[in-house]
């Protein structure tokens, strides 16, 4: 069911679903929520699945200034006490990866953390950035590529350009994606990384370096780059399943 509430003046929608432990699920950045809620659905049999559109995508409001991953974790922290849950799993895709992380270190209500491909260890450079734009390009120009994808996935690479050429949203990208290494010393719950061996965004150095960081982590590498969690949702399903164990 898809719901919209407003915290801290701001306009949230956000999809829930299903019955049990709570589980918050974070996309990453220039997604929606939508893309991935026939995949999370099926963890309706024993999971509370909350899937929001964070604030500047989807159907939720813009803040009016960059926000920080605290300023997102704090968010996200006010939506947990509003929907009155004790305990939950984080789980975070990429700019999502890094609020999930950053809302982990700062609440104690986080008893598991998933973390696929996450932001926020190293910042992304304006080259990474022209280069994510030209390959979004490539995508549109060669429409044969679709015939592997989801449907979804012309209205994600759409999505995606209107945000990155979006005026001032490249300067809330870096802002957003600064280093936030302080958060993942406070990290004790069991935290599972799965990381693409290929990553193009965010290399697999830095699936090692989190490994490191966070004392109780396990890491799962998988075939693919960033958006292997976008063109191959069963596998996405399966991994996601083994994490919950």
């Amino acid at each position: 069911m898809k719901k919209q509430v407003t915290i801290k003046g701001i306009d949230l929608s956000y999809h829930e679903f299903g019955k049990g432990n709570p589980l918050l699920f974070l996309h990453g950045g220039r997604l929606r929520a939508q893309i991935f809620i026939k995949t999370l659905n099926e963890l309706s049999k024993n999971y509370y699945v909350i899937v929001p559109d964070i604030p500047g995508y989807g159907d939720s409001s813009t803040p009016k200034e960059p926000w920080s991953f605290g300023d997102y974790a704090e968010f996200f922290i006010t939506l947990i006490e509003y929907l009155k849950i004790k305990e939950i799993i984080v789980v975070g895709y990429s700019l999502g990866g890094g609020i999930a992380y950053t809302i982990t270190s700062m609440s104690k209500k986080v008893k598991k953390l998933i973390l696929i491909d996450s932001a926020g260890i190293e910042k992304i450079s304006d080259d990474e950035l022209k280069r994510d734009i030209n390959r979004l390009m490539f995508y549109l120009i060669h429409p044969w590529y679709f015939v592997t994808l989801f449907t979804l996935i012309k209205e994600w690479i759409l999505f995606n350009l209107k945000h990155l050429l979006r005026k001032g949203d490249m300067n809330n990208i870096r802002i957003n994606l600064g280093n936030s290494c302080q958060y993942l010393i406070n990290i004790k719950v069991p935290t599972t990384i799965i990381w693409a061996k290929d990553d193009d965004i965010f290399p697999l150095k830095i699936a090692k370096k989190l490994k490191q960081s966070i004392k109780t982590s396990t890491l799962f590498i998988v075939k693919g780059n960033h958006d292997w969690i976008l063109y191959d949702q069963k596998k996405f399903a399966e991994y996601l399943n083994k994490a919950l164990r």
